[in-house]
């Protein structure tokens, strides 16, 4: 949509606007003279619409000419699209109000759909209903990249409901196929059975103060520590709910490393130890660090695919900090998780970010600051407790 075409239904919302007025006044015959005008400019937008439609004709996906590459598929008007709506998002968060024209912007941002992550509500005066912009849900996922993000291990669901249910299979044996002999009667065979996993979404959030001085700053500045706060906080909420999940699992002794083998060649299913990883902690990979072969040789291995990542018999081990993590220093052993954690854990997401601003509730009035409230909404199952062996490494030196 051009921005000759956003101008016209800005002024037809407002034209409208002001026949309901007049309808309200008992003015009929002036609201049937401004209907004629709505009337007017319907058709011309209607044209408008038209002609837009014909330039854009034939040029790349959908009728509209693409530009870059990968998943970004996005034509010279998303674009322009993209950088208008910015603006009026931080004019939102900067509590500004947004006029018609603005608010037209907002419409046809949320019908492109881009189908963004994250989400936004404002307060009366102006920062209603703002989605956060694809640019800035991009900043927030680089900046979970830059931690150990645990979600990406496990298997992430992004739903539009607030609950639900998922049937899942249950784990069973399979009887072959029986024999059937020519013109005899084929038999009926065992059906699969299956399991009920129900979710609901549990919102968590937080508010961050920002300083006023900061909202005067430049539009990349409140960008970057926006993105900064929100990235750093949703990575330690999905992973405390990840670790919660792992710390449900039934724990299992083990002595030294070959029975972290046994639990990978014995107790995981074949096709789940295929794909398995090892997580633990500080304490644990250091233990690990220190393994050797019969010839003296560390059994732990750099991993070409990931830069400074590590392996060990051809598993990817996924180190967490101690504190997250924590060892039994009493009992001298450290928390290992061996398996297929996509497998094991189903993480329900929402997938946005709520937010909202202040400068009168709360303290931010004391404080001369604008507080942003930002929510998430999440919930996480285990799907397959077959899938992963949660054991208490020994890690006591031996002597």
């Amino acid at each position: 949509m051009s921005k000759e075409l956003r101008e016209m239904l800005a002024r037809l919302d407002s034209m409208k606007g002001e026949v309901r007025s007049l309808l309200s006044e008992d003015k009929a015959d002036e609201a049937e003279k401004r209907m004629n005008d709505v009337r007017a400019l319907q058709k011309k937008i209607e044209v408008q619409k038209s002609l837009e439609n014909e330039d854009r004709g034939g040029l790349g996906l959908g009728g509209e000419q693409q530009l870059g590459g990968g998943n970004g598929i996005e034509s010279r008007e998303d674009a322009e699209l993209e950088n208008e709506y910015r603006q009026v998002f931080l004019k939102g968060l900067r509590r500004k109000n947004i006029s018609s024209e603005e608010r037209s912007i907002i419409t046809e941002y949320e019908k492109r759909a881009v189908m963004h992550e994250g989400g936004a509500t404002g307060q009366a005066d102006g920062d209603s209903s703002l989605i956060v912009p694809q640019d800035i849900q991009t900043r927030i996922q680089e900046v979970t990249r830059q931690f150990v993000d645990l979600s990406q291990y496990v298997t992430v669901e992004n739903v539009t409901a607030l609950s639900g249910s998922r049937v899942i299979e249950a784990d069973a044996e399979f009887t072959p196929f029986p024999v059937v002999e020519e013109y005899a009667e084929i038999q009926l065979i065992d059906n699969p059975k299956f399991r009920p996993l129900s979710y609901k979404v549990v919102k968590r959030g937080g508010i961050l103060p920002l300083t006023n001085e900061l909202l005067a700053d430049s539009d990349q500045n409140v960008i970057r520590y926006v993105s900064q706060w929100i990235g750093k906080k949703s990575v330690a909420t999905r992973n405390s709910l990840v670790l919660n999940q792992l710390n449900t699992l039934t724990k299992t002794a083990m002595a030294d490393f070959d029975a972290v083998r046994t639990a990978i060649n014995v107790t995981l299913d074949p096709a789940i130890a295929l794909s398995s990883l090892i997580l633990t902690n500080q304490d644990g990979f250091n233990y690990l660090d220190g393994l050797k072969d019969a010839n003296g040789r560390y059994l732990l291995q750099d991993d070409i695919t990931r830069p400074g990542g590590k392996m060990i018999k051809g598993k990817q081990v996924v180190v967490v900090n101690n504190r997250l993590l924590a060892s039994d220093t009493v009992g001298g052993t450290a928390p290992i998780v061996v398996g297929n954690l996509k497998e094991l854990i189903v993480l329900f997401s929402r997938k946005f970010y709520e937010l909202a601003s202040t400068k009168e509730g709360g303290d931010a009035f004391k404080r001369d600051t604008t507080d942003l409230r930002a929510l998430m909404r999440d919930d996480i199952k285990t799907w397959d407790s077959k899938a992963a062996v949660f054991g208490n490494l020994d890690i006591t030196p031996t002597v």
